[in-house]
């Protein structure tokens, strides 16, 4: 195919390419001056004309093989070749421009025509003679005629002239473009080279002898010039031109030498019948070698051309002579037989040895069949051992010569590998198989939905026949047919075949005799290379059974068996429905817990299928008792045993409860059990809930029904009881705030606070109460009366209680170990107070530290605690005093004590109530409280301490009357226990009464403007 011509070609590159270029440019140049000046060398006519000019070789090689684009080069080595041959610079540079032209449009022709520089062709033979007739032409005309303009050639020696220049470019072109062409031929790897360099030895010895031995000698031994054709063709034969090609240049130079000087064959007293033998001479060399190799170079062509047949054919073949031996093996036959070279299938008993041992007899009928006269071929498929394992081969034999006596002379076999195509027959005899023999059936349509085939199982399942099938379309892929698929199934399957390419999906159907039966159906377009549907699978199961099986199962998971009622499982998803509907409408949903009273005897007295019957007759009955409604309906269900579900709709709460009253008398209707036999009356306890009122979930409406149901049944039976919401909340709510409490403890969120008693008459700090306090991560500090009532009636309450004392006595003894004398008083609930092992738990506290800290340890006890059992109380607290412990009675006299009481209670300290001492200076009552305390302690022998001391007019009463010991917040508010040190170290009494202080003070001036004195 031509190749299109660029005239950009002719342009040097840019950048980084332009310095290759000039390189490549500069070696041109002098490549051509290097040529042209061993032109001059030769046999010439007058003094620039010379008879093998090898530039114009070196010229079209280099614009053909590196660029056109270097003909600048090959423009100025002519000018400058020229230049030194005598020509002025204008008839130099005119020479050169034809030079130039001819090679450049040689390069361009021979380019556009697709010229292969290997020229295994004979046509690249003849473009190349071609090209190179035409530039030598157009050269010799352009330099003979500036020759003759400048008078350095005499007009009758013109046309002798045109005709050697025309003989020496193109001599030169054939001798020096051949080599150069080929010079990637030069750096490949060469094998082989010891023959080649005896040939090239040989042609160069005997051009030798003819060219440069004595004139005595030189007629005898002239044929020897002709030696060298026979050792170039054998060069040639064996691959290398390049070679033969490069020393012919040189013998063409050697030659034109030697004829120059008079010696060699061809010197003549005519030079120009001596050159032009000479330049028959070297053109036939070159012409002889460039045939032989562009006719091997198309031999090995159509070599290869058959052999890629044979690859493309997957086509093995080897030839064996009489003498058993393989003459030759073709590529693809030493590939599939994995025998690279050929040995391991030299001879048919080589090869009969890679075949498999179970096919050897059908190998030699094969071969040994081919003796008998008129068998000329025969073939068999055989296992043959290859790379890969055994494959099965498809052999044929035939005859291609025989003999005088009828005996083959030549065989030529062949082999293909056929295991795939095998493997293929065997998997469609199987799908044949398994298509006949399956159980499930299967239908095969074209695009139309005509049937194809179809399979025995379909026909078995659809009870129709093959005839009434083939070439029309089946119902099941009809629409609008009596027993098809519905029209939107159809249209979803047909949209699915689009998308997918298949659907999958039940249907019933009816068979022939007209039974339904329910199909598994599976439908798959089979499409082609390019998309379009071809054909139509259909695949059907018949699931009837499984269907009716799968709705037994699904009744038995979903349904009562004995009442067909809804089962347990079925109610929580009727249950969440009947709460959605609920809410979306805005009716109430009223769930009741039904359970029949006395139900037992009714199975002992009448045998369980009485019991049954009567519970069938009860499920009737409830039935009868729903009501519909435009939106849903009642429901009711059966848990088990003699227990029942119901959620009925209502508006209002009355309506709810009118409508469990009307279930009441529907169960007490008598129950007929056995003829004769006189009815059963029954009675039901219910309980009920209403949602969204109760605004819990499924599970916990039911569990509330049933506690509700539990509630009526021990109110006496045969009634109802509707579930308190706001009641189960609160009760709710306590119990996470207890666990919320509980998480407290366990988390170290609680702490105690510490706040002083001190002597006010004289001053000193005598001791610490500690106050429980939580220190809420979210809230901040939570005081004790809003958590610990809580707790007050739990086992926690005792935990905590055991908590407060360990971190009392720790903080005791540590303040201890810092120097301050101080006891610590800790309240003690009612509850820690009467655990059993009470005593013993604060001896272990105790014993935990090493110095003796009980006698400062307090336990205040609430006077309401202490006398609840005075007799237990007692003696718990002379356990504790053996322990050193002291006990102090906490708001004394708000409780309902009496003076005999007080006196079995072996305590240490009276406290008097906070409430008491506020009102005291307006209150006479509660002053007249207040000193009869202090009256009853110097009575017992206890000592007196007042609680809630805020005003100094407060402090200095209470010191009036006798009660020396106070703490309050107008002394000191609770503080952490890292505060207590410094505040008693700062803590300088006794206290100095301000005289500006009276009994009617402002109340509320504090104890704190009594400054430490």
């Amino acid at each position: 195919m031509p190749i299109a011509f660029n005239v950009h070609q002719l342009l040097p590159p840019g950048a980084w390419p332009f310095r290759r270029w000039l390189l490549r440019a500069v070696v041109v140049a002098l490549g051509y001056i290097a040529a042209g000046s061993l032109g001059l060398t030769a046999p010439q006519i007058g003094t620039q004309i010379a008879l093998i000019w090898m530039a114009s070789g070196v010229a079209l090689a280099a614009l053909l093989g590196w660029s056109l684009s270097l003909w600048p080069a090959v423009l100025l080595g002519s000018a400058l070749v020229n230049l030194a041959a005598g020509a002025s610079p204008t008839t130099a540079t005119a020479i050169a421009v034809g030079n130039t032209l001819g090679a450049v449009l040689a390069a361009i022709w021979l380019t556009q025509q697709g010229f292969d520089a290997r020229m295994q062709r004979r046509l690249d033979l003849g473009l190349l003679i071609a090209a190179s007739i035409g530039a030598s032409a157009l050269s010799a005309a352009n330099g003979t005629f500036w020759l003759w303009s400048a008078r350095s050639l005499a007009a009758k020696d013109v046309a002798e002239a045109v005709q050697v220049w025309w003989m020496g470019d193109l001599l030169g072109v054939l001798l020096a473009s051949v080599p150069l062409l080929l010079w990637s031929r030069w750096s490949a790897a060469q094998r082989d080279t010891l023959g080649t360099a005896a040939l090239v030895a040989a042609a160069v010895m005997s051009a030798s002898s003819a060219f440069f031995l004595q004139s005595q000698t030189r007629a005898a031994l002239t044929p020897l010039a002709f030696a060298p054709h026979f050792f170039f063709c054998w060069l040639v034969m064996r691959g290398k031109l390049h070679v033969a090609s490069a020393v012919i240049a040189a013998l063409a130079v050697v030659a034109s030498l030697a004829t120059s000087r008079g010696l060699g064959p061809f010197h003549s007293g005519e030079s120009l019948q001596g050159a032009m033998l000479l330049w028959g001479y070297t053109a036939s060399l070159c012409a002889m070698a460039l045939l032989i190799h562009a006719l091997l170079g198309e031999l090995s062509r159509h070599e290869e051309r058959w052999q890629d047949a044979l690859d493309t054919s997957n086509l093995g073949v080897a030839e064996w002579d009489s003498s058993g031996r393989a003459s030759f093996t073709s590529r693809r036959w030493r590939t599939l037989l994995n025998d690279p070279d050929g040995t391991l299938t030299s001879s048919p008993r080589r090869w009969m040895e890679r075949v498999h041992a179970e096919d050897v007899p059908r190998a030699h009928l094969m071969i040994d069949g081919l003796a008998a006269p008129g068998c000329d071929r025969t073939d068999v498929q055989l296992r043959i051992a290859t790379a890969n394992g055994w494959r099965w081969f498809e052999c044929h034999a035939m005859v291609v010569e025989r003999g005088v006596q009828g005996l083959p002379l030549r065989v030529l076999a062949t082999v293909a590998d056929v295991s795939d195509r095998r493997d293929a027959q065997e998997r469609q005899r199987l799908s044949s198989n398994v298509f006949d023999h399956l159980h499930e059936g299967l239908l095969v349509t074209d695009a139309q939905l005509r049937v194809l085939e179809v399979n025995p199982a379909y026909l078995q399942i659809t009870g129709a026949t093959r005839e009434e099938l083939i070439g029309h379309v089946p119902t099941l892929l009809q629409a609008g047919i009596s027993g098809a698929a519905s029209a939107s199934r159809h249209g979803e399957m047909w949209e699915s075949l689009e998308e997918s390419g298949t659907w999958r999906g039940e249907v019933i159907e009816r068979r022939r005799n007209g039974d339904p039966c329910a199909l598994q159906l599976t439908i798959s377009a089979v499409r082609d290379t390019e998309g379009a549907t071809r054909y139509h699978m259909l695949v059907i199961s018949d699931i009837t059974e499984q269907r009716l099986q799968r709705e037994r199962l699904e009744r038995q998971a979903n349904f009562d068996e004995l009442t067909r009622l809804p089962n347990r499982t079925r109610l929580g998803q009727m249950l969440a429905g009947a709460m959605a509907a609920s809410q979306s409408e805005g009716h109430l949903l009223v769930v009741c817990y039904l359970d029949l009273d006395h139900f037992k005897p009714v199975n002992d007295t009448h045998g369980h299928a009485a019991g049954d019957r009567l519970l069938v007759e009860l499920a009737q009955r409830l039935r009868g008792a729903l009501r519909n409604h435009a939106t849903g309906s009642d429901i009711a269900a059966r848990l088990g045993g003699d227990e029942f579900v119901l959620l009925l709709r209502a508006g209002t709460a009355e309506e709810a409860r009118l409508a469990v009253e009307r279930v009441l008398r529907v169960i007490a209707q008598p129950y007929p059990i056995e003829a004769g036999a006189p009815p059963v009356v029954l009675s039901a306890s219910i309980g009920a809930t209403i949602y969204p009122l109760d605004r819990s979930d499924p599970d916990t409406l039911l569990r509330h029904a049933d506690h509700s149901m539990y509630g009526a049944k021990q109110a006496g039976r045969n009634g109802y009881l509707f579930f308190d919401p706001e009641h189960s909340r609160r009760t709710e709510e306590r119990v996470l705030a207890i666990g919320r409490l509980q998480e407290a403890l366990d988390e170290h969120e609680l702490v105690l606070h510490y706040q002083p008693k001190v002597d006010m008459r004289r001053g000193p700090v005598l001791g610490m109460e500690a106050l429980l306090r939580w220190n809420h991560p979210e809230h901040g500090m939570i005081p004790p009366a809003e958590f610990l009532p809580l707790i007050e009636h739990t086992g926690l309450s005792a935990r905590v209680g055991d908590w407060v004392l360990e971190q009392a006595l720790d903080q005791l003894a540590h303040w201890q170990r810092m120097g301050l004398d101080l006891s610590v008083s800790v309240n003690v609930s009612a509850r820690h107070l009467q655990e059993p092992d009470f005593a013993q738990r604060l001896a272990e506290l105790l014993a935990r530290h090493t110095r003796p800290i009980g006698s400062r340890l307090e336990l205040e006890v609430l006077e309401t605690a202490a006398l609840a059992d005075v007799g237990y109380t007692s003696s718990l607290l002379e356990r504790c005093r053996q322990l050193g412990v002291r006990f102090a009675l906490d708001d004394f006299g708000t409780g309902y004590s009496t003076l005999t009481y007080l006196k079995r209670l072996p305590v240490d300290v009276l406290k008097i109530d906070r409430s008491f001492v506020h009102n005291m200076l307006d209150d006479p009552q509660d002053l007249a409280i207040v000193e009869g305390v202090i009256g009853l302690a110097r009575t017992f022998g206890c000592t007196v301490v007042a609680e809630g001391v805020e005003t100094a007019a407060q402090a200095r009463l209470l010191i009036e009357i006798g009660c020396d010991i106070g703490q309050g917040m107008g002394i000191a508010a609770p503080m952490p226990a890292s505060d207590v040190y410094r505040w008693v170290r700062d803590f300088r009494g006794p206290f100095v009464l301000s005289t500006a202080f009276s009994a009617d003070d402002d109340a509320s001036a504090r104890v704190a403007g009594l400054s430490p004195g």
